[in-house]
C-alpha cells in the first residue's frame, strides 16, 4: 500500500491521463481491523476533495467465493 506521502508525491509528478495502484486486495475487508488503512482512506478521500486532480477507481482482477474474498486494485488516476 502507498502512504498519503508517496500518493501526495505521484500527484504531483504524474501527467495528465497516467494511472497507479496504491493498494491490491479487497480493501473493505483487509481495512476493517487496520487503523492505518482506515486512517489513509481519510486522508485520501480528503486530498482527492482538496485537489481535484485525481480519480480514485477500483478494478477486480481475481473473483472471490465463499472460502475466499476477491482481489481488486485501487487506482488513482491523474486528471
Amino acid at each position: 500500500m502507498m502512504t498519503i506521502e508517496e500518493v501526495n508525491k505521484w500527484v504531483s509528478t504524474a501527467k495528465k491521463g497516467e494511472k497507479t495502484v496504491y493498494y491490491k486486495g479487497h480493501y473493505a475487508e483487509d481495512a476493517f481491523n487496520n487503523f492505518e488503512m482506515r486512517k489513509f482512506s481519510k486522508n485520501l478521500l480528503d486530498f482527492e476533495k482538496k485537489t481535484s486532480s485525481f480519480i480514485l477507481y477500483q478494478n477486480k482482477i481475481k473473483a472471490g467465493d465463499k472460502l475466499k474474498q476477491p482481489v481488486y486494485e485501487y487506482i488513482i488516476k491523474k486528471n
